[in-house]
């Protein structure tokens, strides 16, 4: 069965966030001595957000491909994981004092987990991934 085009606009999507943030993984062993420097201790934060995304992008990638039923809640998963690492880049350890973007930034993540909730529910999807049968 030939995967619906929600499944391959997310798979392209998870494929390219995963790949910018393992190579975020690389960049952070390759500046290392630099880093250090610069922030410290949030050097490992860094490592380990990347890394945790790009493991967790990998596994989403693998159930997308071998259509296990459980993908959809992976996807929503590295979506939240990915939102978690967002807010508190911004909000926790690298803060701004110009919130101007705030606004946009919620906007946007509403309507971008709205998209993926109503796109993963559309018949098409779940019967791709087997939780109903045609």
């Amino acid at each position: 069965m030939k995967p619906p085009v929600f499944v391959t606009i997310v798979f392209i999507g998870v494929l390219i966030t995963g790949t910018t943030h393992l190579i975020g993984v690389i960049e952070v062993f390759r500046q290392w001595a630099t880093l250090q420097e610069f922030i410290g201790n949030l050097l490992y934060y860094v490592l380990f957000s990347n890394l945790a995304l790009s493991l967790v992008a990998m596994g989403v990638l693998i159930a997308i491909w071998v259509r296990l039923h459980q993908a959809k809640w992976l996807i929503l998963g590295y979506f939240s994981l990915f939102l978690l690492f967002y807010w508190l880049d911004r909000l926790v350890f690298f803060q701004d004092d110009k919130f101007i973007r705030f606004p946009f930034a919620v906007a946007f993540q509403i309507v971008m987990a709205s998209v993926l909730w109503l796109g993963l529910r559309c018949k098409s999807v779940r019967l791709y991934f087997g939780e109903i049968h045609g």
